[in-house]
C-alpha cells in the first residue's frame, strides 16, 4: 500500500486529467482550493497519492499565493489522517515492511533509539528528506513515544520546504511550453535549475548529519 497505492493513483490522474482537467479549472475560488484541501489532502494521507503530488497540483492549477496556502493546509490535512491511520496498524507489520529494504531499517533503528528532546527534531529531519515514502513514515512516527499533537506539528514543518518546493515545480510546468521555445527569459531557467540543486544539496547533507548522529 505503502508504494504501490501512489504509483496506482498517479496513473489514475494521469490516465484521467486530460479528459477531465478543463472541468477543473473551470472552478473558482475559493471552491477549487477546499477541494484540493478536502479530497486532495484525504487521498494523500490514506496513501493513495504522494505528497509531492499534492503541492505539484497546487502549483498546477492555482496561481500566486493560493497555491502554497492550499498545500500548506491540504499538507496539514493529509499528516493528520496519515498518522492517525497510522496507529491501527501493528508495530509487527510496520517492522516486515521496512525490513525489505536496509536503508530504511535502519533509519527505523535511528529513529526508535532517539531518546529525549530530540526526538522531535528527529521527527523533523525524517520528514525533510524524502528517505521513505510519506505512507511509511506515517507509520514510524504513529508509533513514537511522543504526544500525536507534537508529532503532527514536527511532521508537518519538516515536509513543509519539500511540499513548497513542489508547488514551484508544478508552476513551472504550467509554462513547459514557453520553456521548451525559449520564450522566458534564460536567467529564469537558471535561477530555477540552481533553486533545485542548493535545495538538493541542503536535503542531504541535513540526512547525512542525522544519520551520523
Amino acid at each position: 500500500m505503502a508504494m504501490g497505492g501512489p504509483l496506482v493513483g498517479m496513473i489514475l490522474v494521469g490516465v484521467t486529467a486530460p479528459d477531465f482537467i478543463h472541468y477543473v479549472e473551470a472552478i473558482g475560488i475559493p471552491v477549487l482550493p477546499l477541494l484540493i484541501i478536502v479530497v486532495g489532502g484525504s487521498v494523500t494521507g490514506i496513501a493513495l497519492l504522494p505528497s509531492f503530488f499534492l503541492g505539484a497540483v497546487c502549483g498546477y492549477l492555482l496561481n500566486g499565493g493560493w497555491s502554497y496556502v492550499t498545500s500548506s493546509c491540504g499538507l496539514a490535512w493529509a499528516t493528520a489522517i496519515g498518522l492517525y491511520t497510522g496507529r491501527f496498524f501493528s508495530t509487527n507489520f510496520l517492522e516486515v515492511i521496512l525490513k525489505q529494504k536496509k536503508d530504511w531499517w535502519n533509519t527505523y533503528n535511528r529513529i526508535v533509539s532517539t531518546a529525549g528532546s530530540f526526538l522531535p527534531t528527529s521527527v523533523a529531519l525524517l520528514r525533510l528528506s524524502p528517505h521513505m515514502p510519506f505512507a511509511l513514515t506515517n507509520l514510524v512516527c504513529a508509533h513514537l513515544p511522543i504526544s500525536p499533537v507534537k508529532i503532527w506539528l514536527f511532521s508537518y514543518l519538516g515536509l513543509l520546504p519539500r511540499t513548497f518546493l513542489a508547488v514551484y515545480v508544478g508552476g513551472e510546468l504550467k509554462d513547459w511550453r514557453s520553456l521548451l521555445d525559449l520564450e522566458r527569459p534564460p536567467w529564469e531557467v537558471a535561477f530555477s535549475v540552481a533553486l533545485f540543486a542548493i535545495l538538493f544539496y541542503f536535503i542531504r547533507r541535513t540526512l547525512r548529519r542525522f544519520e551520523t548522529a
